[in-house]
This record gives C-alpha cells, sequence and structure tokens, in this order.
C-alpha cells in the first residue's frame, strides 16, 4: 500500500484486531518463510502477513466481523482472502476501488520484494500485505457461482498462451 504515511499506518495498526487476530512483533525472516514459499502453502485460510517499517505482524480473519463488509456475489467469491483484504482495507485504511484505481495499491509476487518495496518506502509504499496463494478449488467455486474472481487475485505458472487460450483454432 503506498501513501498512508506514518499516521495512517499507525491507524491502521490499531483498528486491526477489529477484523483480525493478531500476533505482533513477527520478524521478517518470519514472514518471508511463510509468504515466500506460499506456493506451497493451502491458501484460502483467511491467513495474512503484515510488514510496516514498525515491524511486522501476522492476521487471521475473524470471519464474522467480515459478514457486514463483504461484497455482493457468491459464498465462494465472500471467502476468498482477496475479498476479506479488500474489505479489510477500506475499512481500516480507506482504501477503497477509487484508491486502487488511483494507485494506492501495488502488487507483487514476491513477499520479500514487497517487503523490500516498504524497507525502502519504494514510490511511497509504507504496508505490505501478504497472501497465500488462492486454491484452484476456490476459482473454480467462484465461476461456478458465475461470479468474476478479482483483479489481481490470481498468478498461475505456467500461463498458457494467450493466443491458444482466447484465439479461435481452425484446422
Amino acid at each position: 500500500m503506498r501513501g498512508l504515511g506514518d499516521d495512517g499506518v499507525a491507524a491502521l495498526l490499531e483498528r486491526l484486531e477489529s477484523l483480525f487476530e493478531v500476533e505482533r512483533d513477527v520478524e521478517v525472516a518470519e514472514l518471508r518463510r511463510r509468504f515466500d514459499a506460499a506456493g506451497l502453502a493451502r491458501g484460502g485460510e483467511g491467513r495474512f502477513g503484515l510488514w510496516t517499517r514498525a515491524g511486522g505482524a501476522l492476521l487471521k480473519a475473524r470471519r464474522e466481523a467480515f459478514v457486514p463488509l463483504l461484497v455482493d456475489g457468491g459464498a465462494a467469491l465472500r471467502s476468498l482472502d482477496v475479498t476479506l483484504l479488500g474489505a479489510a482495507l477500506e475499512r481500516l485504511a480507506g482504501v477503497d476501488s477509487e484508491a486502487v484505481a488511483a494507485g494506492a495499491i501495488a502488487y507483487t509476487k514476491s513477499a520479500g520484494e514487497a517487503i523490500e518495496r516498504v524497507e525502502a518506502g519504494l514510490d511511497g509504499a509504507d504496508t505490505a500485505f501478504l497472501l497465500e496463494p488462492t486454491p484452484v478449488a476456490a476459482v473454480l467455486a467462484v465461476a461456478a457461482d458465475g461470479d468474476v474472481m478479482p483483479q489481481k487475485s490470481t498468478y498461475f505458472y505456467p500461463k498458457a498462451l494467450t493466443g491458444l487460450v482466447i484465439n479461435p483454432h481452425e484446422w
């Protein structure tokens, strides 16, 4: 997240318990261990890492606290970690879809890179939320409900060549 400033980060940290179980004073090495190897994690359990220049934390979503904050859609969409985080960012830091479109959030697939950006204050980065991968079963469930995955919520490798997937094939 970009542009919160010291006061915004302090306010965010102060409000975390309203939505999450919080384990504070987590070392950067622990966050890197858990989230740089996130491809090995199961995902979808509402677990997040948080890094600010004030230190790190592990967060576990208190799902019942999120119920009134979640977007419209099926149960699968509403239960995604990325959906929970979006609701949390809006509630705890005032980062809504307009702020996201204006560049308040940057994305990287690397927990280490996210942490380094915050440490360096690169491009105004002052907070990093670290997510586990979205399980493939969750993607299928969202599609089965007729919903669309939130922007930037999936990263699959290897990726199919785009032209093979979206262009008609003639023999």
